[in-house]
């Protein structure tokens, strides 16, 4: 059952995947696997209880593989299956070239990183929940999830053992992505949870690298995504059961792959960044807002490149999972209705503050909460994000769009600190501030990797590339691929 844990997840992960994009290397079709399959199953667990079936062990599994098996029947009716023979599935033998052409300094790279992701899982598993929140909400609600197999059986369990009347809406407003991962492990067998931390940390690992090999060496990657690992915010939350490093993950993915689509204008990589958009919302509610700027971004390009349905392919992945928690709190367990524990009482001081959006002291207090309190632990990141940006200035418009990415979460973060803080004041909002940070780190240094890299000229057959081993080469939904990757 230990295995089942992590094997059916990955299977089903790998074949959303498939249906998305085809033709991507095999290291990242097994990340993807991991992240969509952990996040396509609890979305499963949750339609289970939806339609008035516990989400046991069994019934979990069963509909799983149901959903396996038709991806499967679909993808071969489509023939994007008929490609792969057990040669190109055998990835050892291009393995074997691309270790040979590995330089010294490539292959101290690799070590490092493999150590830092390996260091990582052990001290997740070793570890038990301990982390404050993750007891008395994230973990706590997936204990209860396993013993209810429902949502309202867990309510009613909480609400027969807890005095505090208002504590179930706390422990269930959140939206359920992580407690979902946890069950499902614990119904598996497991008893520590946290190495559905740990896979995505491996996974972010490898998605980024690969997303930097579309524009930069191999050497230039690999040094890059041992910064990624190495960063001690992101490494120390990759061992923790909180939210805000899963919820960094699906974002900042989302982000890498919106930004593919932009230059490779590949449409499975749209399809994913619209689903891993969604997935964060799925895990936490701040995501809104930073889709809202990124679908503005991505609607000035798209109407400039005459790609006029891009936005709404973007939305309409994003919207059919991002509002289902919200809906199904509010209609079912009726979490929004006035004077209930879910109703939000911090509003009316949000739109008060909207109506003095042009406060300058305020602004000001806000600017240096900011500065002194929020970056007082990745200080060092946004050091670097301001030297590099201004050492290579003239490399920025290559990369425009993602550098409007950037400098729209940190305005869009330093609005919501603006409008936010009212409600529970600079102290109170600190630690919630730090820890939701976290989720622009990857994109910081996938920006500083990308415009500190030397060029890569199409002609140079040099340097074999780890990005190179494929599985597959058939189309994407829709698509056809020329040798570059694009589709114009």
């Amino acid at each position: 059952m230990l295995i089942l844990g992590l094997l059916l997840p990955v299977l089903l992960g790998l074949t959303i995947s498939w249906l998305i994009v085809a033709d991507i290397p095999i290291s990242e079709r097994l990340a993807l696997g991991s992240a969509l399959g952990f996040g396509f199953l609890t979305l499963a667990m949750f339609f289970l209880n939806v339609l008035g079936i516990n989400f046991s062990l069994f019934n979990t599994t069963i509909f799983v593989t149901g959903m396996i098996g038709l991806s499967l029947v679909f993808l071969r009716r489509r023939n994007w299956l008929g490609s792969l023979s057990s040669k190109r599935l055998n990835p050892f033998p291009r393995m074997k070239v691309i270790v040979s052409s590995l330089s010294l300094f490539e292959k101290i790279l690799i070590g490092l990183v493999i150590f830092f992701v390996l260091s990582n899982l052990a001290i997740a598993v070793h570890w038990p929940v301990w982390w404050s929140d993750s007891l008395t909400c994230y973990d706590l609600r997936a204990k209860l999830l396993y013993e209810a197999q429902s949502f309202r059986g867990a309510i009613s369990i909480l609400r027969d053992r807890v005095l505090r009347e208002n504590y179930g809406f706390y422990v269930f407003e959140r939206p359920p992505m992580t407690s979902l991962a946890h069950t499902w492990l614990y119904l598996c067998g497991w008893a520590n949870p946290k190495i559905f931390y740990s896979l995505l940390f491996l996974s972010l690992a490898v998605i980024f690298y690969h997303s930097l090999r579309d524009y930069v060496r191999r050497y230039h990657a690999l040094l890059f995504s041992l910064i990624l690992v190495t960063t001690p915010y992101i490494y120390v939350h990759a061992t923790n059961s909180y939210t805000n490093f899963t919820f960094a993950f699906y974002f900042s993915v989302g982000g890498f792959y919106l930004y593919r689509w932009v230059s490779k204008e590949k449409r499975g990589f749209l399809v994913l960044a619209g689903v891993f958009m969604a997935l964060a919302a799925w895990t936490r509610k701040e995501s809104t807002i930073f889709f809202l700027g990124y679908l503005v971004i991505l609607s000035f390009f798209s109407i400039s490149h005459r790609r006029f349905f891009a936005p709404l392919v973007f939305t309409l992945f994003y919207f059919s999972i991002a509002p289902l928690w919200d809906v199904y709190g509010r209609v079912v367990l009726h979490f929004g209705r006035v004077g209930s524990p879910g109703a939000i009482s911090g509003i009316p001081s949000i739109l008060a503050t909207a109506g003095r959006l042009f406060d300058p002291l305020r602004w000001k207090d806000v600017l240096i909460f900011f500065w002194n309190d929020i970056l007082a632990w990745v200080r060092i990141v946004f050091y670097m994000l301001i030297f590099t940006t201004l050492l290579y200035i003239d490399r920025v418009r290559k990369h425009l769009f993602l550098f409007l990415m950037v400098i729209l979460d940190i305005v869009l973060f330093l609005l919501g600190t603006y409008l936010t803080t009212p409600v529970r004041g600079f102290a109170g909002s600190l630690g919630s501030a730090r820890r939701l940070f976290l989720m622009f780190l990857p994109m910081f240094w996938y920006f500083m990797a990308l415009i500190t890299a030397e060029p890569r000229f199409s002609n140079s057959n040099t340097e074999p590339s780890l990005s190179s081993v494929r599985v597959d080469s058939g189309p994407a939904t829709g698509e056809s691929q020329n040798k570059s990757g694009g589709n114009k």
